[in-house]
């Protein structure tokens, strides 16, 4: 067995990790230090940023072993006998967490920076800054807050009872922001817990066949159980406004969109991971597609449901007032032809959760910002009394109104309550972009 050795946080560590296992992944699940973030694997976002030997560093792109003998710092490490860092108690102070999912990278990196620079330039931070992504801020209280901290100004205290009105209230919960303990979907995995992996259409449009299951299960026993629609014991859709709710949890004949699911897996984690998806027995025959609204509304364009007539979702009366009148009288006029792209929301935490079974009741815990929401869709979808389901809302990385619908809820739910073990799942970032809503 391997056995990788090196400093963290000031205290000397092995870790039976491979060394090729990436360094994120060595945190989070072998060191139990949830505080490094996962949001890309790919060193894109920053989310996962920590310091070895002083230098920031992507742990997602770093493999275990090429720390060996190295000193790493995470954001644990940071505060010290439970006293916060100058940095620490200033990100406080300036309000520069939001949803916190960035908020251990940026520390680590700002700290890189004060302790080769003590009186770093604006320019110096926003440049130190620039490998970590934030989806929530804006950046300039974390800019504030690092150059407080760099003149070692000493945070001011909470005002004084009558003395609030314009005053600087710390939040609630910063401080387990700060300290990297704020808890989100994919910081905490039950004992024994499953992992499910969702396949998905690699085309746009397809019909698929799924292959013999049973055969696939037998030579692949790490695979636990498949699930496909048929196995959906309710209602196989769900959408935010239910009358145009259209997405199935499983595509059943036919693949509508690149990220469809058609199937998930559900085995013992380090199986599921390495899994190729190649393996999976399923043959696709791929269909006409659009991809632009213009092309979707031409005459004879592929329709994508049978009971959406010309790619029309709805239709509906918008009244205004002589435009025309009011143009021939304006003083000046100007006339300009704009576009805009699809943007996808970039949450820096892709969807995460699980799911548990207690006794003929469900539990799942998600990354959601509409629990009671995804209670109504998931007993539609289970076919269970709503008093049989409790959803319990970690802290949402990121939203900004995407996590509203479902996603990897059906899934863990399947897999918990069939196999009566927990359930697990994290989106990869393409699989997020793909797959989920607005």
């Amino acid at each position: 067995m391997n056995h990788t050795g090196f400093t963290l946080n000031g205290t000397p560590v092995k870790t039976t990790a491979s060394p090729v296992q990436r360094l994120s992944i060595a945190l989070r699940d072998h060191l139990n230090l949830p505080g490094t973030k996962s949001g890309c694997d790919a060193g894109d976002c920053g989310a996962c940023t920590v310091l070895v030997d002083g230098e920031p560093v992507c742990a997602c792109l770093t493999p275990v072993g090429q720390i060996a003998g190295c000193e790493l710092t995470t954001v644990e490490g940071l505060e010290k006998n439970g006293a916060l860092s100058v940095l620490q108690e200033s990100f406080l102070h300036h309000g520069a967490a939001q949803c916190g999912i960035c908020t251990p990278a940026m520390l680590v990196s700002a700290q890189a920076l004060l302790d080769r620079q003590p009186r770093p330039q604006r320019q110096d931070v926003e440049d130190a800054l620039g490998g970590v992504l934030c989806r929530c801020t804006g950046y300039q209280k974390i800019i504030d807050a690092v150059m407080f901290a760099s003149a070692r100004n000493a945070p001011a205290t909470e005002p004084e009872s009558g003395q609030t009105v314009g005053s600087a209230i710390r939040h609630l919960d910063g401080r387990v922001k700060v300290t990297g303990k704020m808890s989100f979907g994919a910081d905490f995995v039950p004992d024994n817990a499953v992992l499910v992996r969702v396949i998905r259409s690699p085309h746009h449009h397809a019909d698929f066949k799924i292959g013999d299951l049973a055969a696939f299960k037998r030579s692949n026993p790490e695979i636990l159980e498949v699930f496909t629609a048929r196995d959906i014991p309710g209602k196989n859709c769900f959408g935010v406004i239910p009358p145009f709710a259209d997405q199935p949890v499983f595509a059943e004949k036919t693949a509508l969109h690149r990220g469809d699911a058609i199937a998930a897996i559900a085995g013992e984690p380090d199986a599921i991971r390495a899994f190729d998806e190649a393996r999976f027995p399923v043959k696709w025959q791929q269909k006409p597609y659009t991809l632009l609204p213009d092309e979707a509304l031409e005459p004879g364009a592929p329709q994508v449901h049978d009971n959406r007539h010309g790619n029309i979702l709805v239709r509906g009366l918008v009244q205004r007032g002589d435009a025309d009148k009011a143009l021939s009288q304006a003083a000046h006029t100007v006339t300009v032809s704009t576009s805009t792209p699809f943007i996808e929301h970039a949450y820096i935490e892709p969807e995460a959760g699980y799911a548990v079974r207690v006794g003929d009741r469900l539990e799942i815990h998600a990354s959601t910002q509409a629990t009671h929401m995804d209670r109504e869709t998931l007993a539609d979808i289970m076919a269970m009394d709503l008093k049989d389901i409790r959803v319990v809302p970690t802290a949402c990385g990121g939203g900004f109104g995407s996590k509203i619908d479902i996603s990897m809820q059906p899934f863990v739910a399947l897999a918990a309550w069939k196999l009566n073990r927990p359930a697990a799942i994290c989106y990869t970032r393409t699989e997020s972009m793909q797959s989920t809503t607005k």
